[in-house]
């Protein structure tokens, strides 16, 4: 089937990270047997201009790893409106491009609400259907303008079906808009997260990979392993990324007297986050929301029992005892749970974890649930 992926923010050279979701579905439905197109219009900002001290704009079309990727870029901008208008006629020059070369897609997949007046202009002038999966945080968090719900409103009442990233995300969105979303989660690449390695007897490690901002709650973290852990030499806490909050977080360490125990890391690429999943013992997230959670599926796809905080995306996720435990948002219910996890250590079975990350999360998994979805739109 010939489908479309639109996403409302996609990987850049200023974010190789941003949008990694959409990239790797699309090259997922690839593999699958599909023919897979993908625009995106991106907003490049002064900030990371100017810290890059460049301005790089990607290759208006690649064929990357199967997917026909189509892509127009401009400066961001504070007018709203105006930069509203000006990417949807430059939506419109590349979908024209796009139709010459590759043809007229089956089927149109948006990912998130933000870029959906593109969808419906291709639903008004070509009358192909279109599902919209959302992935947004916004709305849960009360950070979406009231123009934006009316918006949001008209591109989920008119789509074919209506997918959120979690249960918790479906549910909010079925109540705030009234409509049916069904959940279908985000790919990982569980090849790659493969099975830990032998770790080291003596110590046990928690690992906790994220940015470093006041939403990852990495201060309540670190002060829930001290509650549990202090001053015992069989126990780190590992904290791996970058952010804002790197000195505060370091000087809190220091005040707390962990710094032998918890270890900030810094900035890791993919390969070194799968070594140290691989190397931990235990993953533990302690966000205040999450719309997903995919760290915790490739900390499972590599065997680890995880400890989260019930923040949105994770409950869709650690469902069982067996995978590990969900806490409350609190020092002391996320201390209690790693003191439990490390107690009870070794009743985890890593194959099992990974077995149940394979079954839900894998490619071949969410590609199945995606192409029904498909042959319903344009049934």
């Amino acid at each position: 089937m010939h489908v479309l992926i639109i996403p409302s923010w996609y990987v850049s050279v200023y974010n190789p990270i941003s949008g990694i979701f959409f990239k790797e579905q699309a090259e997922a439905l690839v593999k699958y047997g599909h023919q897979v197109g993908l625009i995106a219009v991106q907003e490049i900002g002064i900030r990371n201009i100017v810290k890059e001290k460049k301005i790089v704009f990607p290759k208006e079309y690649e064929l990357i790893n199967g997917v026909h990727t189509y892509r127009k870029s401009l400066i961001d901008f504070k007018l709203k409106t105006l930069k509203q208008k000006l990417k949807l006629k430059l939506f419109k020059l590349v979908l024209e491009r796009y139709i010459k070369e590759r043809g007229v897609p089956k089927i149109v997949h948006l990912h998130s609400y933000m870029a959906g007046n593109f969808v419906l202009y291709i639903k008004e002038k070509y009358k192909i259907p279109y599902v919209v999966t959302e992935h947004s945080s916004s709305f849960a968090r009360n950070l979406v303008s009231i123009g934006d719900k009316h918006n949001a409103l008209k591109l989920f009442e008119n789509s074919s079906a209506n997918i959120a990233v979690s249960e918790k995300l479906g549910k909010f969105l079925n109540e705030e808009f009234s409509q049916k979303f069904t959940f279908i989660p985000n790919i990982v690449d569980v090849d790659f997260f493969s099975g830990k390695e032998e770790s080291n007897a003596e110590i046990f490690q928690f690992i906790n990979i994220a940015f470093l901002d006041k939403n990852k709650n990495q201060d309540m973290l670190i002060r829930s392993f001290a509650h549990s852990f202090k001053k015992n030499g069989k126990l780190k806490l590992l904290i791996v990324g970058a952010g804002k909050e790197y000195s505060r977080l370091k000087d809190l360490i220091i005040k707390l007297d962990m710094d032998q125990y918890v270890i900030l890391h810094g900035k890791a690429d993919r390969q070194t986050v799968k070594s140290l999943l691989q190397q931990s013992d235990a993953f533990v997230l302690s966000s205040q929301y999450e719309t997903f959670g995919v760290v915790l599926i490739e900390a499972m796809s590599c065997g680890l029992p995880v400890v989260s905080t019930k923040c949105g995306g994770p409950e869709s996720i650690v469902t069982s005892p067996e995978l590990g435990k969900l806490c409350e948002i609190t020092k002391e219910s996320l201390s209690q749970k790693m003191l439990q996890l490390y107690n009870e250590r070794e009743i985890y079975d890593a194959d099992f974890i990974r077995d149940y990350a394979i079954k839900h999360f894998s490619e071949s998994a969410v590609c199945q649930q995606l192409t029904k979805i498909y042959q319903q739109a344009i049934a």
